[in-house]
């Protein structure tokens, strides 16, 4: 029974962590419509992108089968990471 109840609150916690990182994967999409009316990218700094990238291909060597099995880090990750 507690394991049950164990796997049950792993899988809402991994899904719930999921959504909460789409919608931070989704947050300069408005900055990004910005950029795309002017066709400039103005004073905007490039770092915080470069940083996110970053992190997601960290995420997704760390979701490999061989580091992390039963895992979807490599999946939601290399999505953002390809995007």
């Amino acid at each position: 029974m507690v394991s049950h109840l164990l796997n049950t609150i792993r899988n809402v916690v991994g899904v719930t962590g999921n959504v909460i990182s789409l919608f931070l994967f989704l947050s300069p999409v408005p900055t990004f419509a910005q950029i795309w009316k002017k066709n400039s990218v103005e004073q905007f700094s490039p770092a915080p992108y470069l940083a996110t990238l970053i992190n997601c291909m960290v995420w997704v060597i760390y979701g490999l089968p061989m580091v992390h099995p039963n895992s979807t880090l490599v999946v939601t990750n290399s999505a953002k990471a390809v995007a």
